[in-house]
């Protein structure tokens, strides 16, 4: 298989894996927690920087068209532009940090790497947080402390978990698929 091949058919695998994982909610507010961002993180750990924001972009594509890809079975323009869609355009900076740090770390030892993966994997969180917070104050004009409440803290336990996981699942999976190293 062609190389050119190869990279159109794995960002295309990861774009459909975040998609799945941004379907799965649990709603406890406006904004719902979701698998989404943990798609992401695996992506950036797995794919590393380009390809990883390839899938994302992917993913943002099939569902700005109106494809039901987004939390809740959602797609269409009016949600990426809607109150939470920062967290979903977002995405593409924690793809991107994300993966651009976990390029350089390659190789380390294990729990070298390990540790960098989780600390990328937490500023991609902390730009998820901003990005997503940003807009939806711009949205529904709350202020800074009440989208906070909304839309950080309740996620916080459960994005720290993604967080840990997406980083050692991430890290097995890319050493353990040999088609991820192939250029």
């Amino acid at each position: 298989m062609k190389s050119g091949t190869r990279e159109i058919i794995i960002c295309g695998i990861f774009a459909a894996i975040i998609s799945v994982f941004s379907v799965m909610t649990i709603p406890i507010g406006e904004v719902p927690v979701t698998m989404g961002l943990f798609g992401v993180m695996i992506a950036g750990v797995v794919l590393g920087a380009k390809r990883s924001v390839t899938a994302v972009i992917i993913y943002i594509l099939i569902g700005a068209v109106g494809i039901p890809v987004f939390a809740g079975f959602k797609g269409g323009a009016a949600v990426i532009v809607g109150a939470t869609g920062g967290y979903i355009t977002s995405y593409i900076f924690v793809a991107l940090i994300v993966g651009f740090f976990v390029q350089f770390g390659r190789n380390l030892s294990k729990n070298n790497r390990i540790i960098l993966n989780i600390a990328a994997c937490f500023a991609g969180i902390i730009i998820c947080y901003f990005l997503g917070t940003v807009q939806f104050m711009l949205i529904t004009q709350n202020p800074a402390s009440v989208a906070i409440m909304k839309c950080v803290l309740p996620f916080i336990p459960f994005d720290v978990i993604k967080a840990v996981t997406a980083a050692i699942l991430g890290d097995s999976i890319f050493f353990r698929t040999k088609v991820l190293h192939k250029k």
